[in-house]
């Protein structure tokens, strides 16, 4: 999805307009659906960012962000397009849309922004780029859409700001320090990315393996937290 959204109107041809009013369609009606429903996304994402550009937030600001997202999309165009065109994507534009314009309310504004750093993490790790962005945790969890849940251990509850690395498919997560400087930090590689032998540095949780929608890591000598993985669009 690295293209500008369409500003010009999506018109459907009649053939494929009376296949669908007719209530079936063919291959090529779905396709012209998706696509326009691709163009409307991108339209709503588009304007979003440009409404949370100036936003004041302790994450990786909102253009440095979505240069991950372009980036992975350079690599793997059909995950990055799968993941911002998911149900749940569509529903957080919608909810940020109507919290920009006064008629939504929610937790701090800034943490439900920081979605789009969990969505630009989450397209690295998909399409096997690098980057590293602060991005928001809920009571130390960070839910990777698709993918499961990643948490802390022993995290205080409430949203804070978490750093998370992605690198070669793998992503390490760090959280605000503790008494005493240290760092809480998990590392995991979720099982649709191939797994290299690669030993667990200190302080680090063992590679846990899982399949789509099911956990993802947890730290050494904590239950491994439940994951719930959004429907691809």
């Amino acid at each position: 999805m690295t293209s500008e959204p369409r500003t010009t109107p999506i018109r459907v041809p009649d053939r494929l307009f009376a296949e669908l009013a007719a209530g079936g369609g063919s291959a090529q009606a779905v396709a012209f659906l998706e696509r326009g429903e691709r163009a409307r996304r991108l339209l709503l994402l588009r304007t979003l960012l440009d409404r949370i550009a100036e936003l004041s937030t302790p994450l990786t600001p909102v253009a440095d962000a979505w240069e991950v997202v372009k980036d992975a999309a350079g690599r793997d165009p059909e995950a990055v397009d799968g993941l911002l065109l998911a149900p749940t994507t569509g529903a957080w534009i919608a909810h940020m849309l109507r919290r920009v314009h006064g008629t939504a309310t929610g937790p701090p504004l800034w943490a439900e922004a920081g979605r789009l750093n969990v969505l630009a993490l989450t397209a690295a790790l998909l399409a096997g780029t690098e980057t590293a962005l602060t991005v928001p945790l809920a009571d130390g969890g960070l839910h990777l859409p698709g993918l499961g849940r990643l948490r802390l251990p022993d995290a205080p509850p409430g949203p804070s700001v978490g750093l998370a690395v992605a690198r070669a498919g793998e992503v390490t997560l760090s959280g605000p320090p503790r008494d005493g400087g240290a760092r809480p930090t998990v590392t995991c590689r979720p099982a649709s990315v191939p797994v290299e032998s690669r030993p667990a540095g200190p302080g680090t949780a063992p590679t846990v393996e899982t399949g789509p929608g099911e956990p993802v890591a947890s730290a050494p000598g904590e239950p491994v937290a439940g994951g719930s993985g959004d429907v691809r669009g």
